[in-house]
């Protein structure tokens, strides 16, 4: 049920330098400690029934969490650690029936039946015949209600408080309708960490690496982001805000990230000026277009010298300055009076022409949004997404479009409400 509701800036390799002299060198400790704290969970040893955590003084037991892993194996999660993973999605349970009742939501009977009902119609099931398989492995009815209950209780809740405040308008699907249908058959969300791969910090990238290398949660990798990353997205934990196409992505990642259990780590990767983490989040299956008729419209600019500290200074600058595709050329030309108009010229292809490390990185971007991540022959490559479009056959209906800007803008208020609830929960271990 979270799928419904639930759903930060792209991979910009610009930090300046000195960031990297002041926190690489000790960041690697910050990392080990994290990650051996994390080790340090308790896997209480006491009665199935006994607390194994609280979330704001409601315990979560042994028997919940032995209860929860077999269904998220049940409906096809996997995870190198699934008591952690089951531990994560109680605690978003809990936080999400805590808050959904302290506002006043309740769950009707009729209500939990259609949850039920709708669940279970996703894999072509009865709700009983779905129970029943579930007891066949295990699985009581109450964790399966108990999961459908929370969910409802959250997407009725955020309908309520954030519903009215959704208006969507004729533009914007207009604006849809050139990139709803470019989605492809696989989508994955991702968090990711850069590493310099400059000599100056050879020594304390090779001591970051097997830190990185054995987490195992999205709490860690987040936290290992914020400490060590390159990208711009360090602030934010590593997220990476859009659904990426693993068909355009580089094939050492797309084929790990298209069979991988979420939370899976992938990497070091050696991409062009650094080196690459990233962890799978979620995937889903998506509406499916052949990819020789998806259209990027882009801008691409090399300078001499790469991710050199004179580069990386006038590309922060130039960031402040450039808004959109229609800034970009007179922007770039007084920022480098050397460049020739066509070298600032708007680019038009189709995806497959697009030579793979140009369309990956281009893959992370929304329009209007910048990377400076790859150097390709010691030229820093400056891309800026304007626009995708396909062609008109079989796009979805404005009708279909606008219930999926509605669901979509609903999941993002989730997502942050439930973030802010998780940063303010008391969760703690006996």
């Amino acid at each position: 049920m979270r799928d419904d509701i639930n759903g930060l800036p792209p991979m910009h390799l610009a930090h300046k330098q000195t960031r990297f002299a002041k926190v690489l060198t000790a960041a690697w400790v910050a990392v080990s400690i994290m990650a051996a704290s994390f080790a340090a969970t308790p896997t209480a040893a006491q009665s199935p029934f006994s607390a194994a955590l609280y979330v704001n003084d409601s315990a979560i037991t042994n028997y919940e969490i032995t209860q929860k892993m077999r269904f998220l194996e049940f409906i096809g999660a996997n995870s190198s650690n699934m008591r952690e993973l089951a531990i994560e999605r109680l605690i978003e349970d809990r936080l999400q029936q805590q808050e959904g009742t302290r506002l006043g939501g309740r769950m009707t009977p009729d209500s939990l039946d259609q949850g039920m009902a709708e669940f279970a119609a996703r894999a072509e099931l009865t709700p009983e015949e779905m129970i029943e398989r579930m007891s066949r492995e295990g699985i009581d009815r109450e964790t399966f209600t108990s999961f459908i209950r929370s969910g409802v209780i959250w997407r009725e809740m955020i309908q309520a408080l954030y519903g009215a405040q959704v208006n969507i308008t004729e533009p914007m699907i207009d604006n849809a309708l050139s990139v709803e249908g470019v989605q492809p058959v696989t989508e994955v969300l991702i968090s990711e960490i850069f590493l310099p791969t400059d000599p100056q910090f050879a020594e304390a990238v090779e001591r970051i690496v097997p830190q990185i290398q054995r987490i195992r949660s999205e709490t860690e990798f987040s936290n290992a982001a914020r400490q060590v990353s390159a990208a711009p997205t360090a602030t934010a934990g590593g997220r990476v805000d859009r659904w990426v196409n693993v068909a355009a992505m580089p094939p050492a990642i797309a084929s790990a990230m298209e069979n991988a259990a979420i939370g899976t780590v992938v990497g070091p990767l050696d991409v062009p000026g650094a080196y690459a983490f990233f962890q799978l989040r979620a995937r889903r299956d998506s509406r499916a277009v052949e990819a020789s008729v998806v259209e990027l419209t882009y801008h691409r600019v090399g300078l001499p010298g790469g991710q050199n500290a004179e580069n990386q200074a006038l590309m922060q600058q130039v960031r402040t300055q450039i808004d959109s595709c229609v800034d970009f050329p007179a922007m770039m030309l007084r920022a480098v009076p050397q460049l020739s108009d066509d070298a600032v010229a708007e680019i038009v292809q189709r995806q497959p022409a697009i030579e793979p490390n140009i369309r990956a990185e281009l893959e992370r971007l929304n329009p209007g949004q910048m990377s400076t991540n790859l150097v390709l022959n010691n030229e820093l490559v400056v891309l800026m997404l304007c626009r995708r479009s396909v062609a008109s056959e079989g796009l979805p209906s404005r009708t279909e479009i606008r219930q999926s800007l509605i669901n979509a803008a609903l999941e993002s208020h989730g997502m942050v409400y439930l973030q802010r609830l998780r940063a303010d929960a008391d969760i703690r271990y006996p």
